[in-house]
């Protein structure tokens, strides 16, 4: 109880702190309020990325479940061997049996770590990258120019968060059924550094930046396009702000960028969750061709509805979350 009442306030003290810095950003001046445009722009950057930390946070704290019942499932049965879980249903009643409710939550304080680092420079560059890339006095451009911005930011971005993304999969993967017994993130970093090196933390950058490139090409590009077609041929009568708008356009992007994503999401997790002296895998390559090989093609989407089911409510609460903080705050 005692840990989980200091989880909860260090979520909200973080949170309480980067409102406190979002509202000093947003203080009048006398200076000209800059003007913000583009589906996701703000008046200044540093808004962008204050509001998209809380944003991401936010959304990590109540997907975190999902996302250790993605990762047991993809690891579950890896090269052919014995599979652990029947099912997403199955590896819930398992878990919370063995290992306590809690052990839902393993990993969400590098979780969260990487969300202030990697989601809010993945969600606060896009529209900035996108201007530097050429769009007109409403901030809107061709499709590509926005796949194009998505790419960069999602891959740019992901370099800050690889150590954390390791720690995260690794405290994740753990089954220790005595919660006393559970590796604690300091634990984890150092067994990893032992085990592999300072590079060991940086174990899967490849999956991973992949990843990262690919969801973001897809879920931002994907989410400022239709924002834009649903304004224009659905719900003509609501403006930008409208929450039905952020929902559905969110839906939309989740759904691809979850497709897209999911056969590096299992190589990143299968790397990442391995050591360098097991020799499963030497590259990301190797890790899709023996996936492949041993467990056929769909394997690659193992895991797919778990993470659906986890980026789908993401994807809207973050959206829906930012366009809240831009329309009250900004």
């Amino acid at each position: 109880m005692c840990r989980t009442t200091s989880g909860l306030t260090f979520i909200y003290r973080t949170t309480s702190n980067l409102l406190f810095v979002i509202k000093a950003c947003t203080m009048p001046t006398q200076s000209k309020k800059p003007s913000k445009t583009g589906s996701l722009g703000t008046s200044t950057p540093l808004k962008g990325f204050a509001f998209s930390c809380v944003a991401c946070c936010t959304a990590e704290c109540i997907t975190c479940p999902i996302d250790v019942v993605k990762t047991r499932l993809q690891i579950s049965g890896e090269l052919g061997t014995k599979k652990l879980y029947g099912g997403v249903f199955d590896a819930v009643k398992q878990m919370s049996r063995q290992e306590g409710v809690r052990a839902l939550w393993k990993g969400l304080s590098p979780a969260l770590i990487r969300q202030m680092t990697y989601g809010s420079a993945r969600y606060g560059s896009y529209e900035p990258i996108k201007k530097r890339l050429g769009v007109d006095s409403k901030g809107n451009c061709p499709l590509w120019k926005k796949i194009l911005a998505g790419a960069i930011s999602g891959t740019c971005s992901s370099a800050f968060a690889v150590p954390s993304d390791v720690l995260k999969v690794r405290m994740m993967a753990d089954n220790t059924a005595d919660p006393t017994k559970r590796p604690k993130m300091t634990q984890v970093f150092w067994k990893v550094v032992k085990s592999d090196g300072i590079l060991g933390l940086y174990r899967g950058t490849m999956p991973a930046a992949s990843r990262a490139c690919v969801g973001a090409m897809s879920e931002l590009a994907i989410y400022d396009d239709v924002k834009q077609g649903v304004l224009k041929h659905v719900f003509t009568e609501s403006t930008g702000s409208s929450i039905k708008v952020h929902v559905s356009a969110a839906l939309v992007a989740g759904i691809v960028s979850c497709w897209c994503m999911n056969p590096f999401d299992v190589a990143r997790s299968r790397l990442m969750n391995s050591s360098v002296k097991d020799g499963k895998y030497r590259n990301m390559m190797d890790c899709f061709s023996k996936t492949y090989r041993a467990e056929g093609a769909l394997a690659l989407w193992k895991g797919f509805w778990p993470n659906y089911v986890r980026i789908g409510p993401r994807v809207v609460i973050i959206f829906v979350v930012l366009e809240q903080l831009r329309r009250v705050f900004d």
